[in-house]
């Protein structure tokens, strides 16, 4: 006789249908060895049973200010879209001519990087990736044009995935050694800021 379900065993179920499972589909193959493999996903709903899981609202939010405070320590002034139609945010300077950069801002809790193909079609577009933004001390800003974010892709071979070639964009929870290697001429100092975004324009 089968011992009563627990609450989690109950909650488990209640989240997913298991009316199709097979008994046994793998156990072969998994007796000849296996490996495991982590799939990229939105790291805020990978387990909808976790109490403790991220709310992507907090984490864009702690992000966004994150940024703004870098850039307004530069010199430079920011603006909120009342539409967000692929731009968070615009800095701009206007002392003797007016001049503006839309930003697109990826922020994480952890180390991601990201590029979805449409950024490609805003001019002048500045991708901000903010990183570990939970943590106060260690919160990292990296600013790439979309050029700079395709070179990053073909050299870590990210081009040549199916997300990329069949869906138009590709996602990396964890940016590993050789990425943030690749992406540390792209970390912000406030001198920095000054000659990335004027570049740009």
């Amino acid at each position: 006789m089968r011992s009563p379900m627990n609450k989690d065993e109950e909650r488990l179920r209640s989240q997913f249908d298991f009316s199709k499972v097979e008994r046994g589909k793998y156990y072969e193959r998994y007796k000849k060895g296996h490996t495991v493999s982590l799939v990229s996903g939105d790291e805020d709903f990978d387990d909808p049973l976790d109490p403790e899981r991220t709310d992507s609202q907090l984490v864009e939010i702690a992000g966004k200010h994150l940024l703004i405070s870098r850039l307004v320590a530069a010199g430079f002034e920011v603006a909120e879209p009342l539409r967000d139609k692929g731009i968070d945010l615009i800095v701009y300077r206007g002392e003797q001519e007016f001049t503006a950069w839309p930003i697109q801002m990826k922020a994480s809790t952890k180390e991601s990087f990201s590029l979805d193909r449409k950024y490609g079609n805003i001019p002048n577009l500045l991708l901000a990736y903010v990183w570990n933004v939970n943590a106060a001390n260690q919160g990292e800003v990296y600013l790439l044009t979309y050029s700079d974010a395709e070179k990053i892709m073909q050299l870590k071979g990210y081009a040549k995935t199916d997300s990329w070639m069949k869906k138009d964009c590709y996602f990396i929870r964890s940016a590993g050694a050789e990425l943030k290697e690749l992406l540390k001429q792209f970390g912000m100092t406030a001198e920095q800021w000054q000659q990335k975004i004027h570049a740009t324009g």
